[in-house]
């Protein structure tokens, strides 16, 4: 039981995020703990009840709770003694702060006892105290995350709404489809009236490559997860809202599965397309029930060649525990995987991805469809305009003004796509369909603010109204670098479908003979924050300057 307190609290404080399939690893770790610590002090708790207890809530505690934060601290004496230099990053220094734990928890624990034997309390007494309060706090907060669970229940296995394509499109010419999505790109429009930078070399040379480019272009939701759920079920979120929006605890996993479970890549598989993911580590992007093919190297963990992608509330409890130092030591027999774990940082993730990327481009082009979700310009601002790495990538102005890092990012990642779309349009001979489209815009606290507070900008993303914000806020924030290469458009007649939630009813119409209507083009926010993800205002006029058309509705939804 104490073993899963740290657990259960982080649950708590991170479940606007976590899925209930989230908690199955950290339970195994902390199962892991118990039967460590029960094993260890086994013979000291037959000898002394008290002195059992009280060492055994010591260990399990200290292990259990950010354990590996606690181990680095022993990292620097390794490095000091000489026999063992070298050995600070190994599971050696897990081992040998285990050790001491326990070393600690035998001496409190006789210690307890001979506290207990002087002052002659009643052994039982006390341990049956220490007993009880633990069981009281582990069954409090279990209750807390039961009653949480049951709420959200439905949430964690959200289905979307499928795509019905005739099965006339079974039979027609199938080109390459790539959907790549650059985090927090913003617009030209924004990047030039609020950074100072005019982008119009990138979106020329699109245009030459017959891109249709939207510069002022801005996504149908504020943030990654129901932005791209929007545009991959070539709808707004009304099935969402409708079933979801009145529960008291409300989560994003709907909006995680809606990508997970991509309509589009659902449909475009029934008529015989091969689904690629070239995700990273957010939860919408790192894995899909759907996908032929994962490049995927961030929380990869195998054992026994079994392979699985952990989310972050997983990873981070299991590389946090005792245990994380020992997966990562990477076992193989030949190619068998006995115990191997992957988890790339964002340079290497962002490398791999470009790689791969060119990789396909230069492959036999047709009937793929491949969805590639980059973290760029993204934070952090890892990459300098040539390439190189910035050492000063956090959101402030240390080492450069925060915008210049950001639009050095910016110069970086549009150099890689000049190069990875002419591959495209030279070995597909122009047929290939791409959508080259952002999420979202930067946030407005992070690249505007003086001085980066990232507690004030959490709260302020998770409880504040969005409709407070400034209109250049706003801006910034919904607005998204957005271009189609769609060779069957008529761009007289189709530019109106040019946008995040119409652009695959416009492909799926002009290669795969349906005849979806078009949505009207409407802008939502959050007026009460994140932590109620199915709630939304909208701020399409205040975004576009025009009458929002009235099929647009209050609360996130639309009909054509």
């Amino acid at each position: 039981m104490l073993a899963m307190l740290p657990m259960l609290a982080n649950f708590i404080s991170n479940r606007y995020q976590v899925s209930i399939t989230d908690l199955f690893v950290p339970a195994l770790v902390a199962l892991g703990i118990a039967l460590i610590v029960t094993t260890v002090l086994w013979k000291l708790w037959q000898k002394d009840r008290l002195a059992g207890y009280v060492a055994a809530t010591f260990a399990t505690l200290v292990l259990s709770e950010n354990f590996e934060g606690r181990t680095a601290l022993f990292s620097p004496l390794f490095e000091i003694l000489q026999p063992f230099k070298g050995l600070s990053s190994t599971p050696i220094v897990s081992l040998a702060a285990v050790a001491f734990v326990f070393a600690i928890a035998w001496w409190l624990g006789r210690a307890a006892g001979k506290l207990a034997e002087k002052k002659n309390w009643k052994t039982k007494d006390v341990a049956g105290g220490i007993f009880i309060a633990i069981a009281v706090t582990f069954g409090f907060m279990s209750l807390n995350v039961a009653k949480d669970l049951a709420l959200e229940w439905p949430q964690f296995f959200h289905q979307p709404p499928a795509i019905e394509l005739p099965e006339s499109a079974k039979n027609k010419p199938k080109p390459d489809i790539y959907y790549i999505v650059l985090d927090r790109f913003a617009s030209d429009d924004v990047l030039k009236s609020q950074f100072g930078y005019d982008n119009s070399d990138f979106s020329n040379y699109l245009r030459e490559l017959g891109y249709q480019v939207n510069p002022t272009s801005y996504s149908n939701y504020p943030y990654t997860t129901m932005s791209v759920a929007s545009t991959v079920q070539t709808d707004y979120h009304g099935d969402i809202v409708n079933k979801y929006g009145s529960a008291s605890q409300q989560t994003i996993v709907p909006f995680n599965e809606s990508v997970r479970k991509s309509p589009v890549a659902a449909a475009l598989k029934d008529i015989g397309y091969e689904y690629t993911l070239v995700g990273n580590w957010y939860e919408s992007s790192n894995k899909s029930p759907l996908a032929d093919e994962t490049v995927v190297e961030a929380g990869k963990l195998t054992i026994l060649g079994l392979t699985t992608v952990l989310d972050n509330f997983s990873k981070n409890n299991l590389i946090a525990s005792p245990f994380g130092r020992i997966i990562t030591t990477k076992i193989a027999i030949g190619d068998f995987k006995v115990l191997w774990y992957e988890n790339l940082g964002d340079v290497d993730q962002t490398k791999l991805q470009l790689a791969t990327l060119k990789e396909m481009a230069n492959e036999s082009s047709g009937g793929r469809f491949i969805f590639a979700h980059l973290l760029t310009p993204h934070e952090p601002y890892d990459f300098n305009a040539d390439g190189s790495i910035n050492p000063n990538n956090s959101s402030d102005n240390v080492g450069r003004p925060v915008k210049e890092k950001y639009i050095n990012q910016v110069k970086h990642i549009t150099g890689h796509m000049k190069q990875l779309l002419k591959t495209i349009d030279e070995r597909s001979n122009g047929q290939a369909i791409v959508v080259l489209q952002a999420d979202e815009g930067p946030y407005p606290f992070q690249l505007n603010d003086e001085i980066y507070d990232g507690t004030l900008v959490n709260n302020e993303l998770l409880t504040g109204d969005m409709r407070k914000w400034t209109d250049a806020a706003l801006r910034m924030k919904m607005s998204n670098q957005a271009a189609y290469h769609i060779p069957a458009a008529d761009w007289n007649t189709d530019a109106g479908a040019a946008d995040s939630v119409n652009v695959f009813r416009l492909v799926f119409n002009r290669y795969f003979d349906t005849s979806l209507p078009y949505l009207p083009d409407c802008h939502y926010i959050y007026p009460n924050g994140r932590d109620k993800p199915f709630a939304f205002a909208s701020v399409t006029e205040r975004l576009t300057g025009q009458t929002e058309d009235e099929r647009c509705g209050a609360n996130g939804t639309a009909t054509p």
